[in-house]
């Protein structure tokens, strides 16, 4: 037994019974900011919080976007994403790619090219993934058309898009109001949804001059979520609709006007 000098036992212990209170507390603080989200923004610890992965699929090269999906969303969530550009999108695509995503967006496209998609998209890749019970984030005209067939609506065929034009049932042609303003006001219309709850305080007010550009819809099957004031006007449209069947999220203008409200779709419906 090698000789320990009396006294030198004792201390050791005595620092490790004051050890462990500090270990003890630094754990119930990681813990409780585990809990408050305040390490997800951490290099590589916060990683370690963030839980699994929200897969996205983007369906049109919309840069504006996609900036705020790497600027806004991915600080805090956990968010991969592909871009999928109309080009890749034909008959001979198969739908089960799209399978491993847990969340599609639907966007213009950077040249408003996903406005117009293959029926076989539409109603089969697109429709089903929807039915498979997963969400979809859907942007403004995005798939309103149907290719090579005029007379046909892609919302009605897709079935899931919570709105429809004001000029016609079918609606081939539909397309963006533009409007200058001076101020506008969005006032949450569902006071209980956690996508818009943060806004039953004070309303989000843009202050300009500057331009909006909207889609003019009314709800079919879906509940609208917010109210836009827009001045001069006055000119009042339902902002944000979210269908009754299945988890789908509508924006009658593009997220870029105020970027919070696509990180609450994606947290929320992911």
């Amino acid at each position: 037994m090698p000789y320990i000098p009396y006294g030198e036992e004792g201390e050791w212990k005595k620092r490790f019974e004051m050890t462990i209170p500090i270990l003890l507390l630094i754990l119930v603080l990681v813990i409780v900011a585990a809990k408050m989200n305040w390490l997800v923004g951490v290099p590589f610890i916060g990683d370690l919080f963030k839980g699994p992965n929200i897969d996205i699929a983007v369906i049109g090269n919309d840069q504006n976007l996609v900036k705020i999906i790497d600027i806004d969303v991915r600080k805090d969530l956990p968010v991969n994403y592909m871009i999928f550009k109309k080009e890749q999108l034909n008959h001979s695509f198969l739908c089960g790619v799209f399978d491993k995503y847990d969340m599609l967006i639907l966007t213009e496209g950077q040249d408003g090219d996903t406005i117009e998609l293959d029926q076989f998209i539409l109603d089969e890749c697109l429709k089903n993934f929807v039915a498979s019970g997963k969400p979809a984030i859907v942007i403004k005209r995005a798939g309103t058309k149907v290719t090579g067939d005029n007379a046909s609506s892609g919302w009605t065929m897709m079935g899931f898009v919570p709105a429809q034009c004001k000029t016609s049932r079918l609606c081939p042609d539909v397309d963006a109001t533009s409007l200058s303003y001076t101020r506008i006001s969005m006032y949450s219309k569902d006071l209980n949804n956690p996508i818009t709850r943060a806004y039953d305080i004070e309303p989000l007010n843009f202050q300009g001059p500057g331009q909006i550009e909207f889609v003019s819809v009314i709800p079919e099957g879906g509940k609208p979520l917010l109210q836009a004031e827009i001045l001069p006007g006055p000119h009042i449209q339902d902002a944000l609709i979210q269908s009754n069947s299945g988890k789908v999220i509508y924006f009658a203008f593009h997220p870029s006007l105020y970027s919070p409200l696509l990180y609450n779709s994606i947290k929320n419906l992911g």
